[in-house]
């Protein structure tokens, strides 16, 4: 049987076994998923992140709308709930860099719903860069596709800057891999941080907090709640790579506070050690 996602209980099974084997050797952003690679449109050198065509603008502009109506409806269905807490933190940012944890196929729409108001772009894997109508859809509601081409990831980081500097919002993911349901912070990667850095805007942490379903017959149900953390601004004081290094973890600490004022209890006994990429 499938679920919402497409994955079999056999795939489901096998992700958890991957999740815990990495959980055990602390390998905390670990691709835990197969990868349709058959369907993954390469991102190349000439690869267009921001089109000029005025049709492709207007086809974005339909694909957003749509991302928007179809977001509260897809987070009630797939992770059981719409609901958000601390919107007024968004209030004022104009062009901010955006952190979740990556727990389901439809948190960049729980994000999207949380920051409704604010345009959004999504930076993606490059696996996520589908073929197809439904990447065509992807690309115009503003997935950004990361690349292992120098030259694409170049033209990316420049797209970026431009969009922050127009006072768009651009979700990371820093966890890097999706581990669905999962419902612990995990340690960060930099990318996100270095695009706070050269545009000097802040990050806004948030988090998809996986709660008790309420009600009966829900035994062993979560919903997800999607909670917006106050903006932390780079320090004028520290370097380049000493801002890096403070937003990575100043974001890590205020998601793993807000794990605890949500469970009451601290994520990790330890703090995992950051991983530095």
């Amino acid at each position: 049987m499938k679920d919402i996602a497409g994955a079999t209980k056999e795939v489901r099974n096998l992700v958890q076994e991957n999740i815990k084997s990495a959980v055990a050797e602390k390998r905390y952003n670990d691709d835990v998923q197969p990868v349709d690679w058959e369907n993954m449109q390469k991102v190349t050198p000439d690869f267009v992140f921001l089109t000029k065509n005025p049709i492709k603008i207007l086809g974005g502009f339909l694909a957003r709308g749509l991302a928007m109506f179809v977001s509260p409806i897809l987070c009630k269905v797939g992770i059981g709930t719409a609901k958000v807490h601390g919107r007024e933190n968004l209030k004022g940012l104009k062009g901010a860099v955006i952190t979740c944890n990556h727990v389901h196929i439809f948190d960049n729409l729980f994000v999207r719903w949380g920051t409704r108001g604010h345009k959004l772009y999504i930076t993606v894997a490059e696996f996520n860069n589908m073929k197809g109508p439904l990447g065509a859809l992807l690309r115009g509601a503003g997935c950004l596709p990361f690349s292992d081409c120098f030259t694409a990831m170049k033209n990316m980081s420049k797209a970026i800057d431009k969009l922050i500097q127009k006072g768009r919002f651009v979700l990371y993911y820093p966890e890097k891999a999706m581990w669905p349901r999962y419902e612990k912070p995990r340690p960060y990667i930099n990318g996100a941080f270095h695009a706070c850095v050269n545009n000097n805007v802040p990050v806004v942490p948030t988090f998809i907090a996986f709660k008790p379903k309420a009600g009966k017959g829900n035994e062993g149900k979560t919903a997800g709640e999607y909670y917006i953390m106050k903006p932390i601004f780079p320090k004028p004081e520290l370097s380049k790579k000493e801002n890096v290094e403070y937003l990575k973890n100043a974001t890590f600490e205020a998601v793993c506070q807000c794990y605890k004022e949500v469970f009451g209890e601290d994520p990790y006994n330890e703090t995992p050690v950051s991983i530095n990429l």
